[in-house]
């Protein structure tokens, strides 16, 4: 579908990172354009896309993906509900971009790649880190050698939640809230990335240090082991407003540090330190979504590849859980 002419998106969900980012970054693609809208609340899809100049807007998902004008679907409802609405568009043939998590267990993420597989459609996962130029700089680093043999890495995603994106983060369990599943899987997604294989063990510690109501974590300290003896810690919380996000990557060589890399903001400083002194790593930053959106195209064209396809998306869920259940038992979880 679409395999030729423009790629026309459906917004399945009126969230506000598909009005703020996602929908700019399709639509200054020169090959694609959103169409339409769908949310459950008549008033907010009529409002939004009223806003954004939308053609269509739906209340109902099955008219929604029947729309014949429609390619391409960006989910970004709560994290309950992908599931089904993934399985679902890809009933109806649509390629899909999900944000992350992608489902709420392994189960069901496993059961959104198989309705893609068994349709022909494209499933990309929406962890846009990684296509942060920061982030691609620091891999470069760590794969050329020059920082030696990596022996540990530090993530402090120490941030302060809006409120307008705290209703059900820290309030719906049913909806997957707290840090692990907003933040750490992030973390997953990007270490993965960075070191091109997986943990192979973690111990984590959990608390509710904010007013988040039902036990919810809002401030989590995972180790993960990665095999070749690297050993990586990493901080997770809503509850830092001033404390600014890092990374740190250390080798026998040299070491790497990233301050601000970790938001949607296409910002923040690449320094590395070693022999020499220090040195910063110049970066020409990019709104990350706009890869996103251009590697999604060449994928449903046949051409490339998602950035985070949905086994990606899977490993970094699958990595997240193994993290919950770490702090739940008091266990290091083996993987």
């Amino acid at each position: 579908m679409a395999k030729h002419g423009k790629l026309r998106w459906g917004l399945l969900g009126a969230s506000n990172i598909a009005k703020q980012w996602l929908h700019t970054s399709i639509s200054k693609h020169a090959d694609c354009e959103v169409v339409s809208v769908y949310s459950r609340d008549q008033e907010r899809a009529t409002a939004y896309a009223q806003d954004l100049g939308l053609r269509r807007n739906f209340t109902d998902l099955d008219a929604f993906l029947s729309d014949p004008e429609l390619d391409a679907v960006y989910i970004s409802t709560t994290n309950d509900k992908h599931r089904d609405e993934a399985i679902a568009a890809a009933k109806a043939g649509k390629h899909i971009l999900c944000e992350k998590p992608l489902a709420l267990n392994v189960e069901d993420a496993q059961a959104m790649l198989d309705a893609a597989r068994a349709a022909g459609v494209v499933l990309a996962t929406n962890h846009h880190l990684r296509n942060m130029e920061t982030h691609r700089a620091i891999k470069d680093l760590i794969k050329s050698g020059q920082l030696g043999h990596i022996t540990s890495a530090r993530v402090s995603f120490t941030v302060d939640l809006p409120d307008n994106l705290a209703r059900w983060r820290l309030n719906d369990p049913k909806a997957g809230a707290g840090v692990v599943l907003d933040l750490t899987v992030h973390d997953m997604d990007l270490l993965r990335f960075y070191f091109d294989a997986d943990p192979i063990s973690v111990t984590a510690m959990g608390l509710t240090s904010g007013s988040a109501p039902h036990g919810i974590k809002d401030n989590v300290m995972t180790i993960w082991e990665f095999p070749g003896r690297l050993l990586v810690s990493c901080h997770d919380t809503f509850l830092v407003p001033f404390g600014g996000t890092a990374i740190d990557v250390h080798g026998m060589d040299g070491s790497v540090h990233g301050a601000d890399v970790l938001w949607q903001k296409p910002q923040g400083r690449v320094t590395v330190r070693d022999a020499e002194g220090t040195h910063e790593i110049r970066v020409e930053h990019l709104v990350p979504y706009d890869r996103t959106i251009d590697d999604f195209v060449k994928a449903v064209r046949g051409t490339g590849s998602p950035s985070v396809t949905g086994e990606d998306g899977l490993n970094a869920l699958r990595l997240a859980l193994a993290a919950m259940q770490a702090i739940e038992t008091g266990n290091t979880v083996r993987l």
